[in-house]
């Protein structure tokens, strides 16, 4: 089955899969697992990710490289597209009570109306799928920086429909604290590249505890992401995190996936 979306056609795949065709460009998701802690300390799965996976010719194409080729006007169409085959791709796992984090560039909007739009078009779509609105994560994240006001406007607007809020890369650019005041995220992401280097020694270790706890004191959860090694793992435990992801404890994984065989995702 084919369903044309804006300027791209969503297309259901002999696996059962959704994936996206954009010009020349078929575009794929990918999931990773976020994974915390029961109250034994098991890792269960608390989440997944969904990633966008590029295909040019039947080859992988760069992410970076396809949005420097795509205008402006393009790039919200792109945005939209990715959340939907996410969405559609990420229940056909039977996963139940889980997080789905799905990216939004605001910088992509260039009025309220636009914003408007899109929320109700990830609710009709979350009616469909697996994940209802409070079980669905929207990361801000800035390709191009957005208007403090349209950015307010599209947090205020997901939360007025059930959907969670989190901040993407917190430590990276302009991902910084003023950005989560104001926000008021629900889930704050931190930038691997901060938290290793605050790992890489005492001072800076108990620096990220003080930043993990502030946040978790705000009412928010805190996922530490990137994580490639099995220390840096348990130092993010350590250091307070709700959840963690990166390759050490699970890579992206092409839909369709079946997580569900593999990890635990009880709530015991």
């Amino acid at each position: 089955m084919t369903e044309t979306s804006a300027n791209g056609r969503i297309l259901s795949e002999p696996d059962g899969s959704s994936t996206a065709s954009f010009g020349p460009f078929v575009m794929k998701t990918a999931l990773q697992p976020i994974i915390g802690r029961n109250r034994s300390g098991a890792l269960v799965l608390r989440g997944l990710e969904g990633l966008l996976r590029l295909f040019f010719n039947g080859r992988p194409f760069s992410p970076a490289d396809f949005f420097t080729r795509i205008g402006d006007s393009e790039r919200i169409n792109v945005d939209a597209l990715c959340r939907r085959i996410h969405l559609a791709n990420a229940s056909l796992d039977p996963l139940k009570d889980i997080l789905l984090f799905l990216n939004f560039d605001p910088g992509v909007y260039n009025d309220h109306r636009q914003i408007a739009l899109e929320v109700a078009r990830l609710k009709k779509d979350a009616a469909t799928g697996s994940f209802p609105p409070r079980h669905i994560v929207c990361e801000m994240t800035e390709r191009h920086a957005a208007a403090p006001n349209r950015l307010h406007y599209l947090t205020e607007c997901l939360r007025e429909h059930g959907f969670k809020i989190a901040v993407d890369d917190f430590g990276a650019k302009s991902s910084d604290a003023q950005r989560v005041k104001l926000l008021s995220p629900d889930i704050v992401k931190l930038d691997s590249a901060w938290v290793q280097r605050l790992m890489a020694s005492q001072s800076g270790f108990s620096a990220l505890k003080d930043a993990i706890n502030r946040f978790r004191q705000d009412g928010a959860l805190v996922v530490v992401e990137g994580m490639e090694e099995n220390f840096q793992v348990e130092l993010a435990w350590g250091a307070g995190a709700d959840f963690v992801q990166g390759f050490a404890l699970a890579r992206p994984q092409l839909a369709p996936t079946r997580f569900s065989g593999i990890f635990r995702h009880d709530a015991a």
